[in-house]
C-alpha cells in the first residue's frame, strides 16, 4: 500500500545532452508526477537575464509517487551505459508550515514590529504590521527589506507634519512597505506590483490591519500617471535598471526616491548607469551583508 507522506526522487546522472528528451519522456511514459533539472547559468551583466550554458551531461530529479518499477531503472540503463541513478524515498512537508515555525515578532524600523499573522504581538510592540506573505516577497527579514524600511522612515521625517506626502511602492509585494509608508505619515500611497499573487497578498494584508490611504493598483509603472514625493523600489539592481526612466518621471521635482536590491560588488557599476543624465543625488546610502540601498533626492 502506497504512504502517502512519502514520494520517490529518482537522480538521474551523467545523461549526455542529446539523450535529455528520451529521458524526458521515460520519465513521464512510467507515470512521473514531475523532473527538474540544476542549471547551470551565467550572468554577464547587471540585467536579470541568465545565460544557460551548454553542458555535454546533465543531471536530473525524477520524482513519483509511487516507487517505480525495476523497467524503469532497466530502461534508463538501455539509453547510455554510462548513465547513473539513485533512488531515494522522501517525506512530504509542507514547505510553507515549515517556514512559518521560524517567523517570530520583531521590531523593524522604529516603534514598528512586523508580527505573523497567526501569532500574538508582544507587549514590547508599540506598533504592529500583521503579515501573511503567502508566496510574495517582502517578510522584513531580509536585509534589502530592512533597509529600504529604514530609508522609507528616514524619508517620511523630512517631510513638514502639514504636508501630505504621496507614496508609491514599485514591487509592493506583500505591501510591507506601504504599509510602514502610511503608519510613518504618508497621506496616501499606491501599491503596485507586476505579479497578481503578489497583488491578492498585498491587499489581505492591508485589510487585515485596516488601513486605510493605501491602493494596490493593477496598472504597470510605465502606465502610473503623475508624480510623487516619495517612491520606494526594493527590486534587483539589473531590473532597476530597465526601469530607470520611468522610476524618475514618477518621482516628483523636488521628491525622493529609494533604490535596494543591489548587489555591493555591482555597486560602482549601477550608479554610473542610474544616476547618468539625471538630477538625482546620493542623500544616504545603507549596506547589510552583501547588498546596499540609496535615498536619492530629485531637486530641480
Amino acid at each position: 500500500m502506497m504512504n502517502q507522506q512519502t514520494y520517490f526522487r529518482v537522480r538521474v546522472k551523467k545523461i549526455p545532452s542529446n539523450l535529455e528528451a528520451e529521458m524526458t519522456e521515460l520519465g513521464f511514459e512510467y507515470g512521473c508526477t514531475g523532473l527538474s533539472e540544476a542549471l547551470n547559468y551565467i550572468q554577464k551583466d547587471l540585467v536579470y537575464d541568465p545565460e544557460i550554458r551548454h553542458q555535454r551531461f546533465h543531471d536530473v530529479d525524477v520524482f513519483f509517487s509511487e516507487k517505480p518499477p525495476l523497467s524503469f531503472f532497466e530502461a534508463i540503463q538501455e539509453l547510455h551505459g554510462n548513465i547513473e541513478y539513485q533512488l531515494v524515498e522522501e517525506e512530504h512537508k509542507d514547505w510553507l508550515e515549515e517556514w512559518k515555525k521560524d517567523f517570530k515578532p520583531f521590531p523593524l524600523v522604529g516603534p514598528v514590529w512586523v508580527v505573523p499573522s497567526w501569532l500574538q504581538a508582544p507587549i514590547e510592540a508599540e506598533t504592529t504590521l500583521s503579515l501573511d506573505p503567502g508566496m510574495a516577497f517582502g517578510t522584513g527579514t531580509h536585509a534589502t527589506t530592512q533597509m529600504a524600511a529604514a530609508l522609507v522612515y528616514k524619508a517620511l521625517q523630512k517631510k513638514s507634519s502639514d504636508s501630505n506626502w504621496q507614496v508609491l511602492d514599485v514591487g509592493t509585494g506583500t505591501a510591507i512597505l506601504a504599509m510602514l509608508s502610511q503608519k510613518a505619515g504618508a497621506s496616501k500611497v499606491v501599491a503596485i506590483d507586476v505579479d497578481p499573487e503578489a497583488r491578492r497578498v498585498a491587499r489581505e494584508n492591508i485589510l487585515r490591519n485596516e488601513i486605510q490611504g493605501i491602493e494596490v493598483s493593477d496598472l504597470l509603472l510605465e502606465e502610473v500617471k503623475g508624480t510623487f514625493d516619495l517612491v520606494i523600489a526594493n527590486i534587483i539592481d539589473g531590473v532597476l535598471l530597465n526601469l530607470k526612466d520611468d522610476l524618475e518621471r514618477v518621482t516628483k521635482t523636488p521628491g525622493f526616491l529609494i533604490l535596494t536590491g543591489i548587489l555591493e560588488e555591482r555597486e560602482s557599476s549601477f550608479l554610473d548607469q542610474f544616476l547618468s543624465q539625471t538630477s538625482l543625488k546620493i542623500e544616504m546610502r545603507l549596506a547589510k551583508e552583501e547588498w546596499v540601498g540609496f535615498l536619492l533626492s530629485k531637486s530641480p
